[in-house]
């Protein structure tokens, strides 16, 4: 990949480690048991410890909890189509894999509509034997900020919205958009999203409209998710209270 795709990479997830912020761990999970198997260490691990991810030439730090629930995000697709393009997740896998023991494995998920169209899955470490005694805990990594909107249309926008901007942050991508080193990749980026949302963002590029550029891509974005919304939630701030959190489940377990 071009140092330019690199720079904008950097950029948006420098931006995107802003604010995370990580939950109390939890115990859960019907695997759950008491003796003798503790995942809670390997849990703390991933969330206390910090790491430094290369991408090409650029460089990413945060607590290894961080790194998987932004590098979800970015590898979020709407009806299998990928939002974004970035070697991100990958490296950021690889980095947990080096760092976990080899009876444990990692699912990190975002999941902002149950059973819906939009959302991202990473998973590293081992494959979790289906004959071992495993031990589950499970960690929440807070993306977006909390909203209290008024109905479905609002929620929807709202998710939309804050996804978009953590994918384009926009004065960052503004910048990147308008400089000769960075300006093709920035693009690309933005084809790739409009190709997921089939629709035409082309003028928007030609203009470096960013703002026009994330709003169209948000509004197509809400469009889609709204309906999941309404089918899988009693109200609108449960769909945004879902919606905001990255999940990692951390299992471990003995032969």
């Amino acid at each position: 990949m071009a140092r330019g795709v690199s720079t904008v990479l950097d950029v948006a997830l420098c931006l995107l480690l802003v604010g995370v912020a990580v939950a109390t761990l939890t115990t859960g999970g019907p695997e759950l048991v008491d003796e003798p198997v503790d995942a809670d260490p390997s849990a703390a691990q991933l969330s206390t410890t910090t790491t430094s991810v290369t991408v090409d030439d650029r460089t990413v730090h945060g607590t290894h909890a961080e790194q998987l629930a932004l590098a979800t995000l970015l590898a979020a697709t709407l009806d299998g189509e990928p939002l974004a393009e970035s070697p991100y997740p990958d490296a950021v896998v690889a980095e947990t894999d080096a760092i976990v023991d080899e009876r444990v494995s990692v699912v990190a998920r975002w999941e902002p509509t149950p059973n819906g169209s939009l959302g991202g899955e990473l998973t590293a470490g081992t494959p979790t034997p289906r004959d071992a005694t495993v031990a589950a805990t499970t960690l929440s990594v807070r993306l977006l900020p909390e909203r209290s909107p008024e109905d479905f249309e609002a929620a929807a926008t709202a998710i939309a919205t804050e996804t978009i901007e953590r994918l384009f942050p926009p004065d960052r991508t503004r910048a990147a958009l308008v400089d000769p080193r960075t300006a093709e990749p920035v693009a690309e980026r933005y084809r790739v999203a409009a190709a997921a949302l089939d629709v035409d963002v082309d003028r928007q590029l030609r203009d470096g409209d960013v703002r026009a550029l994330n709003g169209k891509l948000a509004s197509a974005l809400a469009t889609e998710i709204e309906p999941s919304l309404r089918a899988a939630f009693d109200a609108p701030d449960e769909a945004v209270t879902t919606a905001r959190d990255v999940e990692l489940v951390v299992r471990r377990w003995q032969p």
